[in-house]
């Protein structure tokens, strides 16, 4: 008799432990999953969460690491719970969860290849900028000793550097023995330079670092070093960045030129969502857009896609008639592209203009309505590919993409004080030769970095 009653009271205790352990409230708590990229789900996507949940009222914000790169972030708001969950992995990762509806937002360093657009087919136009979100950039610099003559490397030559094929700086200009230094903690890094330069080759042997200052330090003090690290890394007084070529001309990594995406170590950090994202994703991914949201992706240590110019400087490269064109203006952070067969493409796309495009152009009339840029004018000039087949035949195109834009920013109210079209002077990239498939890849890449418009300040 006693232990048909004491049993039932033994349970009902455990039950009513469990629940002050485990509040009902934390079990039942609605969701925004945001599962991919490692990189973002580090701390860019955690610190826009905390921001945008602050933004919109919620409060009692608390952050739970329940196993690695696994992010839980707790919220109240009018006393129901929220948990915005981050799962760090890979982009193929969050895509394929994106695609199984085990995540609501996919980070992703890139865009989505052929056979994940295909596999996501019921997600929509993952191209457009109600889906596709760029939340950021980074990128890699290369730095070197300030007394080191070398100014500037090509992709080729950073390979034979870094597998440790080249061990002469006179071979580039320089002199000594080649020094490596790499942080193997910089994943962003390694994997970016994987990505466009080692194509396969390994690292050679290196001097290994826990850091990027102790890296820039070490470099510092020794005029035969080269060393990686982060776009956004303080050089120093004892380095410099190294201008780089990817088979067009060579680009210093200012803000300017990786903000513009010029720079050809820089690269998008990207939300993905599917056409059908609930209303508190979408909430999210459209405030990482906002200023508010962007001033929390700068204090994750990325670089946000903001409008802010530099000084106006001169301009040596190019042909004559566009030195003269814009050397009295400032070249503003960016470089509008489209989406016409753009890496990663398919089928017919519902905006010309790729997503980063169709803000960036929302941005500029919001920037030129500011006091003082009210009544100042733009000047837009366009790029072609060397792939538009003769001379006549890019010009038409680059005159067609600069005409193209400066018709949208007429159309939002700003002034435009010519379109230019320049042909393919002053391109980013050329395409490899040879059929091969990464070839291909790379050749629709290149066009894409080609095929664009700048926009300068007047």
């Amino acid at each position: 008799m006693l232990r048909a009653v004491v049993l039932p009271f033994l349970l009902f205790l455990s039950a009513s432990l469990c629940a002050v352990a485990f509040p009902a409230q934390a079990q039942d708590a609605e969701r925004v999953r945001i599962h991919g990229s490692q990189t973002l789900g580090h701390a860019l996507v955690p610190g826009v969460a905390e921001a945008w949940l602050r933004d919109i009222g919620y409060s009692e914000i608390r952050t739970r690491r329940p196993r690695p790169a696994m992010t839980e972030i707790h919220a109240h708001r009018d006393g129901q719970p929220l948990i915005v969950e981050i799962a760090g992995s890979d982009s193929a990762q969050g895509f394929a969860d994106l695609v199984e509806g085990e995540a609501h937002i996919a980070m992703m360093v890139r865009r989505p290849n052929a056979a994940e657009l295909d596999a996501g087919w019921q997600l929509g136009d993952l191209g457009s900028q109600d889906q596709e979100f760029v939340v950021a950039l980074d990128g890699v610099a290369v730095v070197v000793n300030r007394r080191n003559p070398v100014v500037r490397l090509d992709f080729a030559q950073l390979r034979r550097l870094f597998a440790g094929q080249s061990r002469d700086w006179r071979e580039f200009g320089g002199q000594g023995e080649v020094r490596l230094h790499l942080d193997p903690g910089a994943g962003a890094v390694r994997d970016l330079m994987n990505e466009r330069v080692m194509l396969g080759s390994a690292f050679g042997e290196a001097q290994l670092h826990r850091s990027a200052r102790e890296l820039i330090a070490a470099v510092a003090a020794d005029p035969s070093a080269i060393g990686l690290i982060p776009i956004g890394e303080h050089y120093g007084e004892g380095t410099k960045p190294l201008a780089i070529a990817d088979g067009g001309r060579a680009i210093a990594p200012t803000r300017t030129e990786v903000l513009s995406e010029d720079y050809p170590l820089s690269r998008r950090l990207y939300l993905y969502g599917g056409q059908m994202m609930g209303a508190l994703s979408r909430s999210f991914a459209l405030y990482a857009m906002t200023r508010a949201g962007q001033r929390a992706v700068a204090r994750s240590g990325h670089l946000a896609v903001t409008l802010v110019p530099g000084r106006q400087r001169p301009v040596s490269a190019g042909p004559a008639e566009y030195r003269e064109l814009v050397g009295r203006a400032v070249r503003l952070p960016l470089s509008l592209r489209f989406n016409f067969g753009g890496p990663g493409e398919s089928g017919v796309a519902a905006n010309v203009f790729d997503s980063r495009a169709v803000r960036d152009l929302d941005r500029l009339r919001s920037f030129m309505a500011l006091p003082p840029n009210r009544g100042r004018r733009l000047l837009v000039v366009g790029f072609a590919d060397a792939s538009a087949g003769s001379t006549m035949a890019a010009m038409m195109m680059s005159n067609d993409r600069a005409d193209l834009v400066a018709q949208e920013l007429m159309s939002r109210g700003l002034r435009v004080e010519q379109a230019r079209g320049m042909g393919t002077a002053l391109p980013l990239a050329a395409a490899p030769p040879g059929g091969a498939r990464r070839a291909i890849a790379r050749d629709a890449g290149s066009r894409y970095r080609n095929e664009r418009v700048e926009v300068w300040l007047l």
